[in-house]
């Protein structure tokens, strides 16, 4: 086999597994066992080895030594760490690029929207998620930076395994995921930082409603830093 012919086979692997992950066929925390997904998706050990490494670096799966490569399954404290960092960056570069939401902005944020509608769950989770991430990346793009971008993207590699468990965990359906994002754009809309940051930290919230003592104060931080800019 070609050396370019190996790398697809590894990437429609991979995606084959991204998509099993996404879908709940494969539950989080559950051990995968290359000898077996080798016979199950009959191809050599090495190529599962090589998909399971990209979708470790995507934070899907995590290989722990000794023990083998787990479906990613967020604790209570990593999934609250990640809501945190998202809504804080999420919330200052909506407030320093305030003045940068425009109707070409917005319009995109609603077509993700109108896309996300026309999802099913679980079985458009893949979708979803891809949609969540173009619609938030719209939001941290507002700041014009790309360190903040850096540090936003460096979080979305358990994006996905968020998402599955506020679905799960919450019970949320597509009408509630759209509502919810709506609320977003239309604080966006009205031009004002403070609305906006306080959509963005519900928005997280709600993602950990049990958690919220630990995101009263990301309004506060934000406008301190954004005000000696």
């Amino acid at each position: 086999m070609s050396r370019l012919n190996r790398f697809r086979l590894i990437d429609d692997v991979c995606r084959v597994l991204e998509g099993a992950i996404l879908s709940g066929k494969m539950r989080p925390g559950e051990r995968l066992v290359v000898t077996q997904l080798a016979d199950q998706y009959n191809v050599s050990q090495s190529t599962i080895r090589e998909a399971l490494l990209m979708l470790d670096q995507r934070g899907l799966v995590v290989s722990k030594p000794r023990r083998g490569t787990f479906v990613t399954l967020l604790s209570e404290e990593e999934a609250l760490e990640l809501c945190q960092s998202r809504a804080l960056l999420e919330a200052f570069a909506a407030t320093t690029g305030a003045d940068r939401v425009n109707a070409d902005v917005l319009a995109a944020m609603n077509d993700c929207l109108i896309a996300m509608g026309n999802c099913s769950l679980p079985k458009d989770l893949p979708e979803l998620i891809r949609l969540d991430l173009a619609f938030h990346r719209s939001i941290i793009e507002l700041g014009d930076s790309t360190k903040l971008i850096e540090l936003w993207s460096s979080l979305n590699g358990q994006i996905g395994a968020l998402i599955l468990r506020g679905v799960e965990q919450q019970e949320l359906d597509i009408d509630d995921v759209v509502r919810l994002h709506r609320l977003v754009i239309d604080a966006l809309a009205t031009g004002q930082p403070a609305v906006a940051q306080q959509a963005l930290v519900e928005h997280y919230i709600r993602e950990e409603a049990d958690n919220i003592h630990h995101f009263t104060e990301i309004p506060q931080v934000v406008s301190i830093v954004a005000d000696r800019i």
